[in-house]
């Protein structure tokens, strides 16, 4: 499976993404299948590098057999958070699928069984063997291969993290996967690669609703020798809704009345009711994420897509908060670190 590096571009275009899929429409998507038809993709390969360069040098993409079209287009940030919204767009502006062509901009599981590299020995992924160790949280996997021995140590890490993408898909790895140790020799406790995926799909099972919406999970702490309560989407992590790149914190003041600072139940509904009407506002731009309630001050954690109005709209809401001040902070955070605290 081959990984290109994108070369920086000097000239960054308005419109890059809009600029790529006129030329796909136009031209691209005929003359890249017609190329795999042929099974003479360098000109192909080379203009969709090319191409998706322009949106950013450092996405990599991929072709494959479609789920439900002959061929699908993959353009992944393969793990970097910084582009994920990026790639997320380049997907939202994708035109409709058809019999030939569908997109997507996270890498899916199989149906490879072998990793290639020029000059390098294949990779047979049955041949892997796991650790798993599940936390509260995630789970940590160790992957070991025996191909490893004659392979460099950078080449092991990217057949790791291949591995993993093409046994879980890349939204399973990134949701799911804690810690990720590439193991030169094979552990007592390993196991083989094909235990995995039943074991992250139970996880997931016992941590999602029935729905398959994120579960919430309350948590509970000190700081400054005041109590805390807090209340999180689990697990708070970015790729789940990938376009929400910007952290918007919501400050509500309120007067305290409780000995441990937290508001009492009237209070406590009038801040409910004031949270719904700022989530209502927002719409569709972003999606209330956590809050946090301590002494006079309750914290509402929206992450939005800072390609709309998402901060003026809230902003626009705060208005007639008759029982304290409300300020809102707004940080670019594609990976949420600015929630990391409540993640566990």
């Amino acid at each position: 499976m081959p990984i290109f590096k994108r070369r920086k571009r000097n000239v960054v275009e308005a419109d890059p993404i809009g600029a790529f899929w006129s030329w796909w429409s136009a031209a691209g998507a005929d003359e890249v299948a017609e190329a795999i038809a042929r099974r003479e993709p360098t000109g192909a390969n080379a203009a969709l590098t090319e191409w998706i360069g322009r949106i950013h040098a450092d996405l990599e993409w991929e072709l494959g057999p479609g789920l439900h079209a002959s061929h699908v287009l993959i353009v992944t940030a393969a793990g970097n958070p910084e582009l994920r919204a990026v790639a997320r767009r380049w997907l939202r502006a994708a035109p409709t699928s058809d019999q030939v062509w569908e997109y997507a901009d996270l890498r899916r599981p199989g149906p490879a069984m072998t990793i290639t590299f020029e000059g390098l020995p294949p990779v047979a992924i049955e041949e892997a063997l796991v650790t798993i160790e599940p936390d509260s949280a995630s789970i940590h996997v160790g992957v070991h291969h025996p191909a490893f021995a004659s392979l460099p140590e950078d080449v092991q890490q990217r057949v790791t993290f291949l591995i993993l993408d093409l046994v879980l898909g890349e939204e399973m790895v990134e949701t799911w996967i804690g810690a990720i140790e590439t193991l030169a020799s094979a552990p007592v406790d390993a196991v083989p690669i094909t235990s995995l995926l039943p074991a992250v799909a139970g996880f997931a099972a016992e941590h999602t609703l029935d729905d398959g919406s994120p579960a919430w999970k309350m948590l509970e702490g000190t700081r400054d020798g005041q109590r805390v309560i807090a209340t999180a989407e689990y697990p708070l992590r970015s790729i789940r809704r990938p376009h929400l790149d910007t952290h918007v914190a919501v400050s509500i003041g309120y007067p305290v009345v409780r000995d441990d600072g937290l508001p009492e139940s009237e209070m406590l509904d009038e801040l409910r009711a004031f949270e719904d009407h700022l989530t209502d506002r927002l719409g569709g731009s972003g999606n209330l994420l956590a809050h946090e309630t301590s002494a006079g001050t309750r914290i509402l954690h929206y992450y939005t897509d800072s390609t709309t109005p998402a901060e003026a709209q809230l902003q626009a809401a705060t208005t007639g908060w008759p029982h304290g001040k409300v300020t809102i902070t707004t940080h670019q955070d594609p990976a949420w670190q600015n929630v990391s605290h409540l993640a566990g």
